[in-house]
């Protein structure tokens, strides 16, 4: 099955996948990351570049969808990840007992997330046909509510800074690459992380696709096009009212690339500084792009901190509390989105909320963050809690 799906992603529509789904190159590459993380043997090592080189050489040469620019350059590398996976499957079959298991767990674990990413670019196809009227205009009346046009200033801050454009348009894209790592660090077993990785980013990436339908939204630049962010109208002159939206998927509110990235953030605490240092600045990145990009309003983003609190709560790797006052705050957040927008006209009560939000979250994940107990063994010891024996 893997093989087969490598063989239609790279041959069966002429590379077009790997080139038309930007998370996707990123996904693959964090297979191979992945797998060196567990150290596989020399001859292993050998098997997969020479593959991986060789397939990269014959993308670049034959396949005439090479373009000397950063997609197709991420898409060659990507090919080293399908190497991995090649490899993996051969060994999963060739291998016995343990070692067996041990390939096993490691192809699952690099094929999730590439596969995951075309299920989820699948899936989401289907909330611009449930919803061809998405929620945008009351969430931007939400962000008129702090009484500044931040997602304007943010917009224009970064498109003014090519630099700053394109840093955050490789952490934006390369999200998967970020998680890949993170798992790939669990699975090393060096360091215990307070999150199991895999359940916590993909369960909670499942979870969003119900809020999503809850509240369609999908971002200013869907709505307002090249007024963003430079001619922006005022909420007053937007209205208040479901507008059609083209093709793009319903995914704005809550923002799981901010959530994601603040489990990332949070989860290497226990980590050395550097790589602290280098989640904040990739978690500072996401909050720039997001809204640089007009793929969000600054509600969304106030939305994902209490849903990433509750992921982590719930997918904690230590006896935490249980996740309800953050899942409160969350669905508390979708529910005055969607039917209590007048509230928002309020600049106070627009601050209190997004600021005492977050600061019950801090407080929350201080609770869990500074225990010591570790969760059950059963928790902690399969192939989605990661920690190996």
């Amino acid at each position: 099955m893997v093989l087969a799906g490598q063989g239609w992603l790279a041959l069966g529509r002429h590379f077009a996948t790997i080139l038309e789904t930007p998370f996707l190159p990123y996904c693959l590459i964090g297979a191979f990351a992945i797998h060196f993380w567990t150290r596989p043997g020399r001859s292993e090592c050998m098997a997969t570049l020479a593959l991986g080189a060789a397939s990269a050489l014959a993308f670049i040469l034959w396949s005439g969808r090479y373009r000397f620019d950063w997609p197709s350059s991420i898409a060659s590398g990507s090919f080293f990840g399908l190497a991995s996976l090649a490899v993996l499957a051969v060994q999963t079959i060739r291998l016995e007992s343990a070692a067996q298991k041990e390939k096993l767990e490691t192809l699952m674990a690099g094929g999730v997330f590439g596969y995951s990413a075309l299920f989820i670019a699948y899936i989401l196809n289907f909330t611009t046909r449930l919803h061809p009227r998405t929620y945008d205009l009351y969430l931007y009346a939400a962000d008129a509510g702090y009484g500044l046009p931040i997602g304007a200033w943010v917009g224009k801050f970064v498109g003014a800074r090519p630099l700053l454009l394109h840093a955050c348009s490789l952490v934006y894209e390369s999200l998967p690459l970020a998680v890949s790592l993170l798992y790939a660090y669990q699975r090393s077993g060096r360091k215990q992380l307070p999150v199991r990785v895999l359940p916590a980013f993909l369960g909670g990436g499942g979870a969003a696709y119900l809020l999503y339908n809850f509240l369609p939204a999908t971002g200013p630049h869907y709505i307002f096009g090249a007024a963003f962010p430079e001619h922006l109208p005022s909420a007053a002159e937007a209205g208040l009212r479901m507008v059609t939206v083209g093709d793009a998927a319903r995914n704005a509110v809550p923002s799981m690339h901010l959530a994601c990235a603040l489990m990332i953030f949070w989860a290497c605490r226990p980590l050395a500084a550097w790589v602290r240092a280098a989640a904040a600045v990739f978690l500072a990145l996401t909050i720039l792009a997001t809204l640089g990009f007009g793929e969000h309003y600054v509600v969304d983003l106030v939305a994902a901190i209490p849903y990433a609190a509750a992921l982590m709560g719930i997918c904690s790797t230590r006896q935490a509390k249980a996740p309800v006052p953050a899942l409160v705050l969350t669905l508390g957040w979708m529910a005055a989105l969607r039917f209590g927008t007048p509230l928002f006209a309020s600049h106070t009560f627009t601050w209190l909320a997004s600021i005492a939000t977050a600061l019950v979250c801090l407080i929350y994940n201080e609770g869990w963050a500074l225990s010591t107990e570790p969760a059950s063994r059963a928790s902690t010891t399969n192939l989605l809690g990661a920690e190996p024996t």
